[in-house]
């Protein structure tokens, strides 16, 4: 399985290679800009063919604490390649980045991890138009990292994305979504799913903000996990082919971390 999982990830990579030396003819700037980034939703709009997107997370911090200590992780370089083959076919490449974790126990004792994170591969299909409103997005992720900034084995998993303008610059966007993900002994696989709804809106020309609310229930077999949170993020378009971006997240049950801060960019190539 895992050898047919590397040779999907060549394939889908070499797709997205000859998307990019073999433009179709739309033009990407006949559609709107479409960054995955910020927030933990997913949009359903798709890139126009040969149209490519690298989206950065430069660097995010998550801290959690309790009785039994503190732990503090840091991601860099969390990177992502989207590429349009189809008027509503994207192809999707990415890496999860470099991680240090620091935890601190209740006797005051650290300890610290750190290494790359896994791969990723995602193919995102439009429902209902090439830019939305609704989607389909089928990804698995690769074992390329060791725990713990990688799973140690092999996931999948299917969001359904969805957005509705409402009117008034404010727009709203569903994200359902079912996982086979790893087990925390890094092997074998469980059901999680979860979803995101969240509201945007426009404060300016080049400015949006967006509120969220992320639940996610995860069946590990050596223990279940809710993670709820809320989240905001701000997102600057500077010029048409360039967005930076600030988010910031609250944990609102045990598993989630208490905070979480996230910068990064999109920049649109072709």
């Amino acid at each position: 399985m895992a050898e047919i999982i590397a040779r999907s990830g060549i394939v889908a990579a070499a797709l997205a290679l000859a998307a990019v030396l073999h433009p179709g003819t739309a033009r990407a700037e006949d559609r709107d800009f479409c960054a995955d980034r910020p927030g933990r939703g997913t949009p359903a709009c798709t890139l126009s063919p040969g149209q490519a997107m690298i989206e950065v997370g430069v660097i995010g911090w998550d801290h959690s604490a309790d009785a039994g200590g503190s732990n503090d992780s840091f991601n860099l370089a969390d990177t992502l390649l989207r590429v349009g083959v189809t008027q509503q076919t994207e192809v999707q490449v990415g890496i999860a980045g470099y991680t240090r974790t620091r935890a601190r126990d209740e006797t005051g004792v650290l300890s610290e991890q750190r290494g790359i994170g896994d791969g990723y591969i995602a193919v995102r299909q439009g429902l209902a138009g090439d830019n939305g409103p609704a989607a389909i997005e089928a990804f698995v992720t690769l074992p390329l990292g060791k725990p713990p900034a990688g799973a140690g084995d092999w996931g999948a998993g299917v969001l359904l994305p969805f957005g509705k303008k409402l009117g008034g610059g404010f727009e709203l966007a569903l994200t359902p979504e079912a996982d086979l993900a790893v087990n925390a002994s890094g092997h074998g696989r469980h059901l999680a799913y979860g979803g995101v709804i969240g509201v945007s809106h426009t404060l300016a020309k080049d400015l949006s903000a967006t509120g969220e609310v992320f639940a996610f229930e995860d069946n590990d077999p050596d223990g279940h996990a809710f993670d709820a949170r809320v989240a905001g993020s701000l997102a600057w378009q500077v010029g048409k082919r360039l967005q930076l971006d600030f988010e910031g997240d609250l944990g609102v049950s045990h598993a989630a971390p208490k905070r979480a801060l996230m910068i990064g960019f999109a920049r649109r190539i072709g």
